[in-house]
């Protein structure tokens, strides 16, 4: 399964973790030992959207809040199904998984050097992948890049220019030749499936305002 590790709460006795759809976008599963409720992540403002049945005495707004605070940072691994929330309590060995992708899925984004070195570079002291951090560096690298520079120029697209910037950053790190297009897109997507919005949110910002200055 490709999940986030699992994280305990604090508002209930339980655990939580997200996880990656193969329909694309994010679930999160919280399991108490009693219970279990799945949700969806909604990309517009983050919340938790229901999927099934789930019990809104226990699976509250303020757990919901606490499951996107804890989870928020982690990476997507390749880990194994949860069959206990604790050590003496089991809970259903038979999860819903909501179309979880596939371990055998054509494109292993998660097994690339790319990705294991995005995970090492863009890691805070708090074990957390960061954002902030990602996108700081790939807009120091754009701010330096004559190919950037001349893209911009050409009004290319801002959405080619982030993809040339992902594949060329992503290279570096590896230090390999980059991505092939088809494992770019996957690799750009998991990221985004990390996070509650866009992962590359503030480098195209920073993108659209060069591009709106040069208008200017």
């Amino acid at each position: 399964m490709i999940r986030t590790e699992a994280v305990y709460l604090t508002t209930i006795k339980g655990l939580a973790y997200k996880q990656k759809l193969k329909a694309g976008g994010t679930g999160i599963t919280v399991m108490t030992p009693e219970d279990k409720a799945v949700f969806t992540i909604n990309k517009r403002d983050g919340s938790c959207v229901p999927y099934g049945v789930v019990d809104a005495g226990v699976f509250t707004q303020t757990v919901t809040d606490e499951v996107i605070e804890l989870t928020k940072g982690l990476a997507f691994r390749r880990l194994g199904n949860i069959t206990k929330v604790y050590d003496d309590i089991h809970s259903d060995e038979n999860p819903v998984e909501l179309e979880i992708e596939d371990d055998t899925a054509s494109i292993d984004v998660l097994a690339s050097a790319e990705y294991r070195e995005f995970l090492a570079q863009y890691t805070d002291k708090n074990e957390k992948f960061s954002y902030q951090l990602m996108n700081k560096d790939l807009m120091q690298f754009a701010s330096k890049s004559s190919v950037v520079r001349g893209m911009l120029d050409e009004k290319s697209d801002a959405e080619q220019i982030v993809r040339y910037i992902i594949k060329s950053k992503a290279a570096d790190l590896a230090r390999n030749k980059g991505m092939e297009e088809d494992m770019l897109t996957a690799f750009i997507e998991t990221f985004d499936s990390m996070d509650t919005r866009s992962a590359f949110k503030e480098l195209k910002a920073y993108l659209r305002g060069r591009m709106s200055r040069k208008k200017g």
